[in-house]
C-alpha cells in the first residue's frame, strides 16, 4: 500500500471548494491519478483522523491554449 502523503498531494482552495466546505462539510483534494477510492479514503482517515462517508472522484483535463491561430 502507498503512503498517505503520496496519495493526497494537496488540498484545493478555490471558490467552489470553499463554498462546498461551508455549505455541505465536504473537502476537495488533488490526489494521485493511480489511486483508487479505497486508497484515498484510508489516506484521508489516517492523515486527518476523521471518518470518511463518501468519495467522489473527477478527472479534469487542462484547457487548450491558443497562440495566434493555432491550438495546442
Amino acid at each position: 500500500m502507498k503512503e498517505p502523503y503520496d496519495i493526497i498531494r494537496r488540498p484545493l482552495s478555490t471558490e467552489k471548494s470553499t463554498a462546498m466546505k461551508e455549505a455541505h462539510n465536504r473537502v476537495a483534494f488533488e490526489v494521485s491519478l493511480r489511486a483508487n477510492k479505497k486508497e484515498i479514503k484510508s489516506a484521508v482517515e489516517k492523515i486527518f483522523g476523521v471518518t470518511v462517508l463518501d468519495i467522489t472522484t473527477l478527472r479534469v483535463r487542462g484547457k487548450s491554449k491558443g497562440l495566434r491561430l493555432r491550438k495546442g
